[in-house]
Parts: C-alpha cells; structure tokens; sequence
C-alpha cells in the first residue's frame, strides 16, 4: 500500500513537471510569434509607406518637378501700361482675354482631341494641334492664343482632359495706324518690338504692375491733321509717300507722321516697306532747306553780312560739272536775296569764304553728323563724306553730299531760330530732361537775322502758298533730287523730294514744323511743275491753317515788320 502511495506520489510529480516544462514551451512559443509579427507587421508597414511614397512621386510630386519653364512664365504674363498722348487720350491698352493650352501628358486621345478642337471656328488645324500634343513628355503646350469668349466657351463645352485655359493680355492700339511709327507694337508676348514699345518695354511693364501709364508729348488732334493732310497732298500729287514732324520749340514732338504706314493691329497683312519711319530712319539729302544752316554758318562765323554780295549771273564750273540756279536771277545777289531766291551759286561761294572745316564744326554742333537724338530704336547715322573738301563744302551748302534724317534737320533749323540754342527732340513729357547748362549754337543776333530771311521766303519767296495772314509764318522750301546708282537722272526722269520747313510766329517761333512729299508729279494745277513751292507748300498752309487754332492760346505775339526788306530787290 505504501509502494501504491509513493508510486502515485511520483507519478504526480513527474507528471506536474511534464506540465511544467510544457507551459514553459508555450510562453515562448508565443513570444516567438508574437516578434515575428510584429516584424512582419512593421515590414508590411514599412513596404506600404514606400509604394504610397512612390505612387505620389510619380503622379504628383514629379508633375511639378518636370513642368517645364514655360509654366513660370504664365505667372509672369503682365498687363503693360497704357500709353495715352499729352492730353490723356488713350493710345495703347492691353485687354484681358482667355489663351488655349494643353497638357500633353494628361491628353488622352491626341486624334479625337484635336479633330473636335479643329472643328470649332477660328480653332489652328487638326495636324497642328496634333503635332503640338504628340511629346508626352511637355505638360504645358499652347494651343490658341487670345481665343474669343465664343470660342472658349465651345472648347469648355466639349471637357476634354489636359485642355486648359490660362489668363492673358493683348495689346491693343485704338487708333489704329495713326501712331504705328512711333508707338510701334509688339509680339503675341507683348515684348516690344518697335517703336515706344521696344524702347520703353521693360518700363512699360513696370508700370503696368504700379497701375502708371506712359504719357507721350504727341497730340492726338494733331497727328490727325497731318496724317490726313499728308494723305491728300499725297494723292493730289500722286506721290510715293510722305512725312512730317510737328515740333515745340522746347524739343516736345506734337505730330510724327510717316506714310506709307501700317494698322499693328493687323500685321498679317502688312507690307514690310510700309513699317520705315521716314522721320527718323531714312536718311535722305535734303536739298534747299540746308541753305537755313549755310546763312547761319556765314553770318555767325563773321564772314558774311546780310547785304554781302555774292555773283550769281554765270554757274560756277566744277570739272565737268555745273552749279546752276532753278530760274536764277543772273545777278549779283545779296546774302538776303541769295536765300529768299534759293541760289546755288551765290549758297556755294558762300560757303567758300568759310570753307569745310568751319562747315563741318558746325554741322557736327548742330548734331547733322551723327543719329538723330529721340527716344525711339529706329535711329538712321547721317551719311557723311569721307573727304570733306572744297567741292563738298560747296555742294553741302545747297543741300547735296550730306545726307541726314528730316528730324536731324528740323532740330538743326529749330535750334537756329531759337535765339541760337541747342534743342533736344523728346517724346515723353518730363520737367527737365537736360540739367545741364544751355548749348548755343549760334548769337542771338544771327538767330534773328535767319528768322527775318525765312518769313522774306514765305512773302516774296517760294513758301508765298504756305503763309498764314498776321501769324508770321517763317519757312523755307527745298526740292532734293533722289539718288538713283551714281546719279540724280535726267531732267525728264529725276524723281525729287520737296520739303518745307518752317514755324511761327517769327519774333519767336513756338512752333516748327517740317513737311515732305516723296516723288510728287506735276498737275494742272501746279502748272507743270513739281518743286516744292508748287506742292509741299500749300499742304503746309493747310495744316497751319487747321493747327493754329488749337495751338494758338492768345499767347503768341502778332507779326512785327520785316526789317530785311532792305537788303531785297523785289521782283515787279
């Protein structure tokens, strides 16, 4: 009984440590799974974190990292300034439109895309479109820039993934072509490309962030006057083209007409010739008007007087060539009578007595050497002689040899009849451009004595049909030949340019102004003839008569008497 006893005994405890160690395996069973899952749980975490990250790497982190350049520069299209004239009109705006752009990489069928873009009016070509969204590689295309809004809403209608619409701004010139020389335009960007536009682009667009706009000395009414007289005298004379400036004795340009011109609005369907700004890139010999800087050279320098004597009874032989006088007066002629009767002969021995380099300095004071000083990229150099000699003295004198820019040669004769001192062209409206001392050019007295010969010309002279009664008119006529190879042509194949230059009132001009008609031919009513006295002059009488009552505030003085009368023997 007792074995019985101890066997149960042992058993029991042979079996409770069994148990024992039994649950010991257990316990660590477990804590073995539980490790395992808990590694396995952090790896799966760990494995979904990095698909989550690249999933959004590649649809939307790396989007924006591979927009190319030309997103930024959406954000950057500013609304430009507007120009407006001297009197506030409007001249340039930039109207808000809507541009068609797509996103290649989003597109998803390029052919149904651009066949239902391509079927709405106005929209480019379906092969245009496509050749646009084939690189799926770009995500920003344009499609159409500056659609209207009746477009915009046909392409909004038809939901098409990648096509988008982006906020733009198109330049707007509301007169059309009435200023497109000197406003100019620009690139469907709106970056200047001539003209104010191109000068003053990045102003421009300066401006446009600060809400300024960008006001220009010239004055809408007019440009309209020129532009419209300029156009008659044109088709009246069956010119090629035509020009005028309309200047402030203080350098202020008022009118810049150029014709041919262009619409910027419309530049599909300009001709590039159309696009050349007489004014101040075409450099062109001038002819007689250049006798105003000849007087003032022989005066001023002390060689001449205004009854100095100069023989024009025979033309002057130089080689094989001569220098003749249209309808001279085959006598010995006064400095006075030389300039009002428009002498070669008596111009060129003139300059004679003064001679090239006396000639030259003042010339290069008078800023006839170089570009014409205005605010504008279309700037012509004067064609200067490369020997400057007697016989160039001589021609140059009645304006052959040196070719210049008419504004060079407005602001030359204007700096002359203002007292002698130097005047600087602008097109903006600033309180003072120029701080520096004045620049004279030549004496009061000379000053004086020029304006007294030019309101001669204007009475007794050629510019007799551009006068206006009692507003002291002052002017000169020329009439250039064109250049054609090495020659001017024969007499009855010459092509010419006439000119007249002139202002008011003539005690002290505010005003000058320079016209010119390119190629004009005779009429009927000119008599056959087809200088300057016969066509330019009476188109410049119409625009004083059309302007003075605008310009004219009550200030500007009434015509005094004519003290060079007495150096002129007048023709019967």
């Amino acid at each position: 009984m007792t074995e019985s006893l101890l066997k149960k005994i042992f058993n029991s405890l042979f079996e409770g440590f069994a148990l024992w160690q039994k649950a010991e395996s257990h316990v660590a069973v477990i804590k073995t799974l539980r490790s395992r899952i808990m590694f396995s749980g952090a790896s799966c975490i760990i494995i979904f974190l990095v698909i989550l990250y690249r999933l959004a790497d590649v649809m939307i982190i790396s989007r924006y990292r591979q927009i190319p350049t030309k997103t930024s520069s959406q954000e950057e299209i500013i609304q430009k300034a507007d120009i407006v004239d001297r009197n506030g009109a409007l001249l340039a705006t930039s109207l808000t439109t809507a541009s068609c752009y797509a996103d290649p990489s989003v597109v998803i069928d390029i052919s149904d895309t651009a066949n239902k873009l391509s079927r709405i009016l106005g929209m480019p070509s379906a092969e245009k479109i496509k050749q646009k969204l084939n690189d799926k590689n770009k995500h920003f295309v344009w499609i159409m820039r500056h659609i209207t809004p009746g477009i915009q809403e046909k392409v909004m209608d038809l939901g098409l993934p990648g096509i988008k619409f982006q906020k733009d701004y198109k330049r707007v010139y509301i007169h059309g072509n009435l200023f497109s020389h000197t406003i100019g335009y620009t690139d469907i960007d709106g970056t200047g490309i001539c003209g104010l536009e191109r000068q003053f682009s990045d102003e421009l667009k300066q401006h446009g962030l600060s809400g300024k706009r960008l006001v220009i000395t010239l004055d809408l009414r007019l440009q309209s006057i020129m532009h419209e007289e300029l156009s008659n005298a044109i088709n009246k004379y069956s010119a090629q083209g035509g020009n005028g400036i309309l200047m402030k004795s203080n350098g202020e340009l008022l009118a810049v007409v150029s014709l041919p011109d262009y619409d910027p609005n419309d530049l599909k369907h300009v001709k590039i010739e159309n696009m050349f700004n007489k004014n101040t890139l075409g450099v062109f010999e001038q002819g007689s008007i250049l006798k105003i800087l000849n007087v003032a050279i022989a005066l001023d320098s002390g060689y001449a007087g205004p009854g100095s004597i100069f023989d024009a009874t025979d033309p002057i032989r130089v080689g094989r060539f001569k220098i003749t006088d249209f309808k001279g007066k085959h006598r010995p002629l006064t400095l006075a009578e030389a300039f009002v009767y428009s002498s070669n002969i008596a111009s060129a021995k003139m300059a004679q007595m003064f001679g090239a380099k006396v000639q030259q300095e003042y010339m290069k004071k008078l800023g006839m050497l170089g570009a014409p000083e205005i605010e504008l990229p279309e700037r012509g150099h004067a064609i200067v002689p490369a020997y400057w000699g007697d016989v160039t003295c001589m021609t140059v004198s009645y304006g052959y040899g040196l070719a210049s820019t008419p504004l060079q040669t407005l602001t030359a004769v204007t700096s002359i009849v203002n007292d002698g001192i130097k005047v600087h062209p602008t097109l903006l409206q600033r309180a003072s451009r120029h701080n520096s001392t004045e620049e004279r050019i030549v004496s009061c007295e000379t000053s004086a004595l020029v304006r007294e010969m030019m309101r001669a010309v204007v009475c007794y002279g050629t510019g007799k049909k551009a006068d206006i009664p009692g507003m002291g008119i002052i002017g000169k006529t020329g009439t250039a030949y064109k250049l054609k190879g090495r020659g001017y042509g024969s007499d009855g194949n010459r092509q010419r340019i006439t000119t007249f230059i002139g202002g008011f009132p003539k005690d002290k001009p505010q005003y000058m102004l320079l016209v010119s008609l390119d190629d004009p031919k005779a009429t009927s009513e000119t008599c056959g003839y087809a200088t300057a006295g016969w066509n330019i002059a009476p188109t410049a009488h119409k625009i004083f008569e059309r302007i003075i009552p605008i310009l004219n505030d009550g200030t500007i003085q009434k015509e005094s008497t004519l003290k060079i009368v007495k150096y002129l023997k007048l023709d019967k």
